[in-house]
């Protein structure tokens, strides 16, 4: 997201930082997490039980003592273009572009934490809408604009936090093919999206028919 379009997004910032685009972030890599009183580039991946905590259930955040407290307090979100699925075809797996129908960027819900001592983010995940339950059991919190400025500026009780941690309402999503090239993290760049862009001697129907 542009400088200009995340200050007029989140209207309470100040400041943010000049991020590049990128096209294929990955766990561990520097994510942008939106807070009450700034943005920074900080680590997708917070201190967990079994190591890196990139995603958390939002059951486990209202059940547990430890992500109850980062849930009352530590509320951030992560701005995103879209995020990718993956459709199985046989032995295929094929990558999917989830984005906002409307066009604008997704607010995804997630608590900043710390890894190593520097500060990190982990996303926070419900159960899947219509849009996504055909491909995954799974799916990232995702915040209208009002919930997600409420979410990032207001102090919220678990009651009520309870119910932003929802699936988004049914055809809110777009679901479009992307380049296989996106099974590999090393590939970046905007032809990701492009589901022509196929790696050398790769060939598969994007979209096949059930």
């Amino acid at each position: 997201m542009p400088r200009a379009e995340l200050l007029d997004t989140y209207f309470w910032l100040r400041d943010a930082p000049e991020d590049e685009p990128r096209y294929n972030i990955a766990p561990t890599d520097p994510v942008l997490a939106v807070g009450p009183d700034r943005a920074e580039v900080v680590r997708w991946g917070i201190e967990g039980a079994k190591g890196g905590l990139f995603n958390l259930r939002a059951e486990t955040a209202l059940s547990k003592p430890y992500y109850r407290s980062m849930l009352l307090s530590q509320r951030v979100l992560v701005p995103a273009s879209h995020f990718y699925e993956w459709r199985k075809f046989g032995k295929q797996r094929l990558p999917v572009a989830v984005s906002r129908a409307d066009g604008k960027f997704l607010n995804l819900a997630a608590l900043r934490g710390r890894w190593q001592g520097e500060p990190a983010a982990t996303i926070l995940t419900t159960t899947p809408n219509a849009d996504i339950e055909a491909l995954h059991n799974r799916m990232p919190v995702v915040l209208s604009d009002e919930d997600a400025a409420t979410w990032a500026l207001e102090e919220l009780s678990l009651r009520h936090l309870a119910e932003f941690l929802k699936p988004c309402p049914d055809g809110w999503l777009r679901l479009a093919p992307a380049s296989p090239l996106v099974n590999d993290v090393h590939n970046e760049g905007r032809e990701l999206l492009d589901p022509q862009s196929r790696p050398p001697q790769h060939q598969l129907e994007l979209m096949p028919r059930d």
